[in-house]
């Protein structure tokens, strides 16, 4: 089925915005409880990873817990962060906590940041928050860089500052950073319940669906994530305008659902490849047997 985009469909059932974008945020228990942690990582002054994938409350969890602190947030990203190094982290945190021009040299501008930071720490009350995001692209030795850059030293205390590493997938796992990762502490987002997901579909779009079509759609997987949940109410309510009608039925969230789904399952042509002509339901039943280990790889595949 064709559909309309997520703004048209919200045009044509007479919104005057976003009504995703217009809803007033609130506490998840996952975003309770990487507050607790992440607030106790900025009293200890820790390195911690929130790792999650797209859209399920990483920036919303950073944002309560910060609320709590004094904080000089300093965040450090760079289009292609897998290039991003040390110096460039430093020059960063001596811009972001002083107005002095970064004197060149690594043993020079490590000096100028330690007092730097120092300075800026000297007020218990103060908290100097670095964030990394997209920190799953990291370079080994930027991560390894990191913890050098925490055992700054000043008046003789140690670890001045809090770093946050924002990230998809645990940026500590990969080989030559373990020694940083056994100094550090990794907090995964498990998403929203299903309770969570139809009490923020009742505080949007409720208007337009049926309980027992909320309840439905909280029970999906892809409910977990906001942006995923957000994407499957404009199909569904897509599939209800299609049928004349403003309100969604649980038939409606069981037809979009399982577009979704076959969607999902389509075999994949690889790149400068073409693969051999077969029927929709020979395809599709292919795809289930290999996933089900019951079928070799289709080989023989046309050279593009």
């Amino acid at each position: 089925m064709e559909t309309m985009t997520r703004l048209e469909t919200f045009c044509n059932l007479d919104y005057k915005c976003d009504p995703f974008k217009a809803a007033k945020k609130f506490e998840t228990g996952d975003i309770s409880r990487v507050r607790r942690i992440l607030t106790m990582a900025i009293e200890s002054h820790a390195m911690v990873s929130i790792v999650g994938e797209r859209g399920i409350g990483k920036s919303d969890a950073i944002e309560a817990a910060l609320k709590k602190f004094k904080v000089r947030l300093i965040p450090v990203i760079r289009e292609d962060q897998e290039n991003l190094r040390a110096p460039e982290i430093k020059a960063a945190m001596i811009s972001a906590l002083s107005t002095e021009s970064v004197k060149r040299g690594g043993v020079v501008s490590s000096a100028q940041l330690r007092r730097i930071v120092g300075e800026a720490t000297s007020d218990p009350k103060q908290q100097v928050v670095v964030m990394i995001e997209e920190a799953q692209r990291l370079h080994p030795n930027t991560l390894r860089s990191l913890k050098t850059l925490r055992e700054i030293e000043w008046l003789g205390q140690k670890e001045l500052f809090t770093i946050i590493l924002v990230a998809q997938s645990d940026p500590m796992n990969r080989a030559g950073v373990s020694e940083v990762a056994l100094r550090s502490d990794c907090i995964r987002m498990k998403g929203l319940s299903a309770d969570e997901s139809a009490e923020y579909v009742r505080a949007t779009i409720g208007k337009h669906f049926e309980d027992t079509a909320i309840d439905a759609l909280a029970d999906l997987p892809q409910a977990r994530n906001y942006l995923e949940l957000q994407a499957l109410c404009v199909t569904i309510l897509n599939h209800a305008l299609a049928d004349g009608r403003e309100l969604v039925k649980v038939a409606d969230v069981t037809a979009a659902a399982g577009e979704q789904t076959a969607e999902a399952l389509q075999p994949r042509t690889p790149r400068k490849q073409l693969a051999a002509p077969v029927s929709g339901k020979a395809a599709l039943a292919g795809v289930l047997a290999r996933r089900q280990g019951d079928l070799p790889e289709v080989k023989g595949a046309i050279n593009a």
